[in-house]
């Protein structure tokens, strides 16, 4: 029989069950907020309204990212702290039962998009939650039953969706623009043509590494989101196989969070779950110090999604510390591999569609497109919305800059301290700001509390 895992408030844990507190912060905010509140009296007003929250959420982040997030380490500090995974496993439990009432909801709200509730499907929801109290109220806890209740729940929610909420380009048009992409591929036609779909046209605006991820469950006649469940599970596994063993309570309890956030359940519709598997897989590889490989996926991610290039120059920097100017060189080519491992069969044919579809036609607004947090709205008081790709140029390279000129990404931590402070500001000031933008910087903020806790293991660098 398992013991008891406690975790001593020591003066030592502070920091890091603060970090935890934070990214618990975070993702509640990012739930908060999920695509912008509906009832809107006006832009301006609406906009008013998230400055607040725009703030909260950077101040929470700035904590994250700090190097010591705890502060002061007296008593009253230790006896202070917010963050315990037993207490994450109880909001786990209040996320779920969120997550089952925006079901409920959601059900309701887009029934003329064909969305129905059966008592069968809600049953299925219902059952991991009910496992998931009893294995809390179970002594010792096992966090390999946490992680399974949290994945549980989490594939119980998006089966839930797949059998009684079709998708439906009106509602949400990411998954079904990819199937159409993938379908144009099956049948030997290029998917970055101009998609006529009733009164609408689309230009497919996803990088081709999107298109290889769903390719195989549209040829297998699958609906598109089997494949949206099958790398979200991926990416829970690796991360939580990849914790140290007396930390693996606190990163199934971080883990188990995330897959239950309701804005995530109620996003049964996205597609980005392949990067944050590719982006996952680089980190943990980073971690154990297999770099070759890292590099790799790093260069499938940058195919797969673009905020990854946002994430990729700081690899390069982290590689310059380790071992000189040789190694990013290196790792750059590896990368490049990588990508055109995925991306080439659609070059020839398709470069400047793909340049324009992903980055270039959204600057044709008279403000950003922000219904979530956001600065880029305000940003476009004083420049056009044509001009913010430049301006987040100047800011990544200036984030860049700083951390050459500072000595930064000596580690895999500090790499990612970096990394996720300029996708932060790339976010914000982005032309189009969707909420689930935010649901991707919760993914290298998961990875960053994880490994600036120590919570996952070292490995040793491959002979190179």
């Amino acid at each position: 029989m398992l013991t008891r895992r406690r975790y001593l408030l020591t003066s030592s844990a502070i920091p890091e069950l603060r970090r935890a507190s934070y990214f618990t912060a975070i993702l509640l905010i990012v739930n908060a907020v999920g695509d912008g509140w509906s009832g809107r009296p006006s832009p301006l007003a609406h906009q008013l309204l998230l400055l607040p929250v725009t703030a909260i959420f950077i101040y929470f982040s700035c904590r994250l990212l700090a190097a010591n997030p705890s502060g002061r380490t007296d008593e009253r500090v230790m006896r202070n702290v917010v963050w315990t995974a037993e207490r994450a496993i109880w909001l786990i439990i209040l996320l779920q039962v969120a997550s089952v009432a925006l079901f409920v909801y959601e059900g309701q709200h887009f029934a003329g998009f064909g969305y129905h509730l059966s008592a069968a499907t809600a049953a299925l929801v219902f059952s991991p939650l009910i496992a998931l109290l009893i294995a809390v109220a179970i002594w010792p806890r096992s966090p390999t039953v946490l992680l399974a209740c949290g994945l549980a729940c989490s594939a119980a929610g998006l089966i839930f969706a797949i059998a009684d909420f079709p998708l439906n380009y009106l509602r949400s048009d990411m998954l079904p623009v990819i199937l159409w992409a993938d379908a144009n591929v099956l049948h030997h036609l290029s998917p970055y043509a101009t998609m006529h779909v009733g009164a609408r046209l689309y230009d497919f605006p996803y990088l081709p590494g999107m298109i290889v991820a769903y390719l195989p469950f549209v040829a297998a006649h699958l609906d598109i989101r089997w494949g949206s469940l099958c790398y979200l599970l991926a990416l829970a596994a690796l991360l939580f196989s990849a914790a140290r063993q007396k930390h693996k309570l606190q990163v199934a309890a971080l883990i188990g969070l995330f897959l239950v956030e309701p804005f995530l359940q109620y996003r049964h519709d996205l597609y980005l779950e392949p990067h944050w598997l590719t982006l996952c897989a680089a980190y943990v590889l980073m971690q154990r110090k297999h770099f070759a490989w890292a590099a790799l996926i790093f260069g499938i991610s940058m195919a797969v999604y673009q905020f990854s290039w946002i994430l990729f120059p700081f690899f390069l920097l982290n590689a310059y510390r380790r071992r000189g100017w040789h190694e990013p060189a290196k790792l750059l080519l590896i990368a490049v591999v990588g990508a055109l491992l995925i991306a080439s069969p659609f070059l020839g044919s398709a470069l400047q569609r793909i340049a324009h579809n992903a980055v270039g036609q959204w600057g044709n607004m008279g403000h950003a497109l922000a219904d979530p947090m956001n600065l880029s709205y305000w940003a476009t008081y004083v420049i056009g919305p044509d001009k913010l790709l430049r301006l987040q140029a100047v800011l990544m390279i200036a984030i860049f800059v700083w951390a050459f000129l500072r000595g930064r990404c000596t580690t895999v931590a500090d790499t990612l301290r970096c990394s996720i402070a300029a996708l932060t500001v790339f976010v914000l000031l982005n032309s189009i700001v969707d909420g689930y933008f935010f649901l991707m910087l919760l993914v290298p903020m998961l990875l960053f509390t994880c490994i600036a806790n120590n919570w996952l293991a070292e490995g040793e660098p491959l002979l190179s």
